[in-house]
């Protein structure tokens, strides 16, 4: 398979708030981190998953699909109070002939390892206070990586202060190319050199994405661990 999927609920979290949707058959792959409280980050991260595959279905590009994903989980926080926190990162891939599309809010990342020539690079920005402070030249990506307000968000969908500000970018499929989409209990466990290890010594998709799952498991697992390995078609 071009592509393999794990989530996990870790070794500190009672429920598992992520969600994958993975559809080769529309070529779409989808990472998403709920939050607010059990039930209510179960359900934002679902919503956001179906609402974005449906937009798809029908031909949006994925940053319309986010917007209806974002209006999906505003609509369920009015007809329900006690889901009035609820609300989820959400980063995804879309492919097309010969490339693909991909879009993001919140801090769940999408990376880039590409074996032939060695390169890795993370290709989303993060949506918190450390990214913010990152960007602005006001700490450094050391300091952004254990930064006490790393994880309070600036975007995500479900918010309740005007919409969330939805990135997306269209880039070419190269040869060697293999996409890491995760949720933060993956690369808050593990260095950016970790992931750019793994992924360039395991050619197997599953057994990359399984050996990430575990390193992040022995690093603590203090949150829900995501992820999805997607290679290139043969065709790139």
């Amino acid at each position: 398979m071009r592509y393999f999927q794990i989530t996990n609920t870790g070794r500190v979290r009672h429920n598992n708030q992520d969600r994958i949707l993975a559809d080769e058959q529309s070529g779409l792959w989808i990472v998403a981190d709920g939050m607010g409280g059990h039930a209510g980050g179960e359900q934002a991260s679902r919503l956001a998953c179906e609402a974005v595959n449906e937009g798809v279905i029908h031909g949006m590009p994925l940053a319309d699909a986010f917007e209806v994903a974002h209006s999906r989980v505003r609509s369920a926080q009015e007809d329900n109070p006690s889901l009035h926190d609820m609300g989820t990162t959400l980063v995804a891939v879309r492919e097309h002939e010969g490339g693909y599309e991909l879009a993001w809010v919140g801090d769940s990342r999408i990376y880039r390892y590409n074996s032939k020539d060695g390169e890795f690079e993370c290709l989303t920005r993060d949506q918190n206070v450390a990214g913010r402070l990152l960007e602005t030249g006001r700490i450094t990506a050391d300091e952004a990586r254990d930064h006490p307000q790393r994880h309070i968000l600036t975007d995500c969908i479900g918010q309740r202060e005007g919409l969330p500000t939805i990135e997306s970018t269209r880039l070419d499929w190269h040869e060697g190319d293999r996409l890491l989409l995760c949720s933060d209990g993956l690369n808050s466990e593990l260095s950016d050199a970790a992931l750019k290890q793994w992924l360039g010594d395991i050619p197997s998709p599953r057994a990359a994405a399984e050996k990430l799952a575990d390193l992040a498991l022995e690093a603590g697992g203090r949150d829900n661990i995501s992820l999805i390995i997607l290679e290139a078609p043969a065709s790139a």
